[in-house]
């Protein structure tokens, strides 16, 4: 060996010792200054393999200069160095919700209102009585009527028109994904017998056995004919986005995946450019652009890369493509293997077949853009699979794009290992891992309902999962909780009912608050390319930190939804609460 040799390895050797317990590339050099922030005295879950559980942790310039022990940190205290005694309570890395809805939190402000009733004509005399209280406005708008009360065929105009012949009417089903349209509001979107359906079985209008329309639309058929009518209300949006990304900031959600706002991106988004160019963005963002109908593909990535231009800072970036592939079991337009139970002529459909999907995913691959699936059925999760092995088996390079299947309802056991083979992230909003709502996928799915919701299969075959809110609305936004979020998958159980709840069989797909908070850190920030920064607590990553008031590893199981922040690092700042 060398001099040069032998002195470089010595004093590598001699950086390696004084580091101890510190991780990462930059801890030789972090040890030679103040920290700003010492936390110590803490039981803190870092998220990282190599040292999972630490006391103490040094934050310098928004960064962690040390995470170990508590005699460890003490050459990181100086005089300009504030110490917090965390008196060990749990500390965990800043939480990322991959999929959840922002911008759907003030639409249409206070014209609008919610359907309660679940009968036929409960829910008619609620649409009368609030049609007749505000004869101010041109198009009643309601959400909630009850999808599942009105079978395969869906309502029918015929019974708005009875209650309001004069002015289109606009309802939202409860499962989101269709629309009831009377008379007056079709014919403003000049939709007749003639208007082919956007997507067979998909994105498509019901119709009558003569073949006039109905007045019922499923998945996003009626958004082209709709959106000139109904614009959002500006300041009830911004109050919203601003109310909902405060909330989640206040739990601990640093960074977040917009699922995406159909034909509203142009009035939602310039409000997020706003509050990131004010500095009061309290997140990082991840928009994307939404494709809910087949027409938007050949224009996506041009449409990104505009809004990227125009709307990027310094939280908010665009580098993803959302793609509404299936529709919902509940309405039968899930893209499924085989035939809903309910139905057998029907198998539901995928937005674009999966020469299509190849074809635009070797595109994103050339742009350096990322693909966010909508995927509720186990047909519609087959076709993407393969589109990206396809994709990248006609590559002479590893393929750039990260592809995300989200909801992940129903899933071909074939399937669970290709998701780790190709690469494919799995999102999961753990909300829905109970019991509620449920009838309605019962019936159209048959035994295939057994599987549903199942992440061990993906964990155990190495799959990268990661969990969101999903959330569209103000009303129940406590759902948008992570905590509540990880008590449910925890337990397999509706939290209001406690431990009577009913468990969401098998039983042996309760996760583990270990694999929950990995999902809810480490596994987001690396779908949105962000692991480098942020989900674990390591030496040189953003300090991002959420220290809780109890510890979620040894209370109760049916307590972990009420955790609460004591304080709320981002990059190294307490932007909620105090620290003790």
């Amino acid at each position: 060996m060398s001099r040069r040799s032998m002195g470089t390895a010595l004093l590598t050797i001699a950086l390696l010792t004084a580091c101890g317990s510190e991780q990462g590339r930059d801890a030789a050099d972090a040890a030679r200054s103040d920290a700003d922030l010492v936390l110590h005295g803490g039981r803190i879950f870092t998220v990282d393999d190599r040292q999972p559980w630490a006391q103490a942790t040094a934050i310098r310039d928004g960064r962690f200069v040390y995470v170990g022990d508590d005699a460890g940190v003490q050459r990181f205290v100086g005089a300009r160095t504030r110490v917090s005694e965390l008196g060990g309570r749990l500390a965990i890395p800043g939480l990322v919700d991959a999929h959840t809805h922002p911008g759907n939190m003030g639409h249409y402000g206070d014209k609008w209102a919610e359907i309660t009733a679940t009968d036929h004509e409960e829910v008619l005399a609620e649409i009368a009585a609030y049609a007749n209280a505000h004869p101010e406005l041109d198009w009643i708008v309601m959400s909630g009527f009850p999808v599942g009360s009105y079978g395969k065929a869906g309502p029918h105009k015929r019974d708005l028109d009875r209650i309001v012949p004069d002015r289109p009417v606009y309802l939202v089903g409860n499962m989101g994904h269709s629309r009831w349209f009377n008379s007056r509001a079709l014919e403003l979107m000049g939709l007749d017998r003639n208007t082919p359906d956007a997507v067979p079985d998909l994105a498509r209008f019901a119709r009558d056995p003569d073949g006039e329309l109905t007045g019922w639309t499923t998945e996003w058929a009626f958004a082209p004919y709709l959106a000139r009518f109904l614009e959002a209300d500006l300041e009830a949006n911004r109050a919203g986005i601003a109310h909902f990304l405060t909330y989640l900031s206040s739990l601990g959600v640093t960074t977040l995946m917009d699922g995406g706002n159909r034909w509203y991106a142009e009035e939602v988004t310039p409000l997020l450019a706003e509050l990131d160019r004010s500095g009061r963005l309290p997140v990082r963002y991840e928009g994307v652009y939404h494709i809910y109908v087949p027409e938007q593909v050949p224009g996506a990535i041009d449409e990104l890369m505009r809004m990227r231009r125009r709307y990027a800072g310094d939280r908010l970036r665009f580098n993803t493509i959302k793609i509404h592939f299936d529709g919902t079991h509940e309405i039968r337009t899930g893209a499924v293997l085989e035939p809903y139970s309910d139905d057998p002529g029907n198998r539901g459909n995928t937005l674009i077949d999966e020469d299509a999907l190849t074809a635009f995913i070797l595109k994103l691959h050339q742009a350096r853009l990322d693909l966010h699936l909508h995927c509720v059925g186990d047909r519609a999760i087959r076709v993407a699979l393969n589109a990206v092995e396809r994709a990248q088996a006609s590559l002479d390079e590893p393929l750039y794009t990260r592809v995300t299947l989200t909801h992940l309802e129903i899933i071909d056991p074939a399937d669970y290992p290709r998701f780790r083979e190709l690469g494919v992230f799995a999102n999961f909003t753990p909300a829905w891992h109970a019991y509620w709502e449920d009838d309605l996928t019962r019936a159209t799915l048959g035994p295939r309902h057994a599987r549903s919701f199942l992440i061990r299969p993906l964990l155990d075959h190495g799959a990268t999962v990661t969990f969101s809110s999903d959330t569209t609305a103000l009303e129940g936004i406590e759902e948008a909780n992570p905590y509540l979020g990880m008590q449910t998958a925890h337990n397999r159980q509706y939290p209001p009912d406690g431990p009577n709840a009913t468990i969401r069989e098998p039983i042996a797909d309760r996760l583990s608050l270990e694999e929950l908070i990995r999902g809810y850190t480490v596994g987001g920030a690396t779908q949105l390319r962000m692991n480098e920064d942020i989900g674990s607590i390591e030496v040189g990553k953003l300090a991002d930190l959420v220290v809780l008031d109890r510890n979620l590893f040894e209370i109760d199981r049916y307590e972990i939804g009420e955790a609460t922040p004591v304080a709320v690092l981002m990059e190294g700042e307490v932007i909620h609460g105090r620290l003790p």
